[in-house]
């Protein structure tokens, strides 16, 4: 979850309903999901793969999950969508030098 402790800060979460800072853990727990290295973690490829479709082909679910966790839903979206590309961008990369 380090990567995207951004999603929430410490000072807020001392205010916030323990609701509200369940729902931002769910959150960032599919944002570290999503992000993780496919080429390092052969063993949870199904998962990330499936948090990544999460964010990239958002549900009501999704939404929900956002509007919950007191965010708007097309501002994760968009975050998730740039941070996704970067992290597979680097996985192709790292294809590459593995295969060379």
């Amino acid at each position: 979850m380090a990567r995207f402790e951004k999603i929430k800060t410490s000072y807020q979460d001392r205010k916030l309903s323990p609701e509200l800072k369940l729902w931002k853990a769910v959150l960032a727990v599919a944002a570290n999901d999503a992000i993780q290295n496919r080429v390092v973690k052969v063993d949870v490829y199904n998962d990330i793969d499936r948090a990544r479709n999460w964010f990239r082909e958002p549900t009501q679910n999704f939404f929900q999950v956002c509007l919950y966790a007191g965010y708007e839903p097309l501002y994760i979206y968009n975050k998730m969508k740039k941070a996704i590309e970067k992290q597979e961008e680097k996985e192709k990369n790292e294809r590459k030098k593995y295969l060379s």
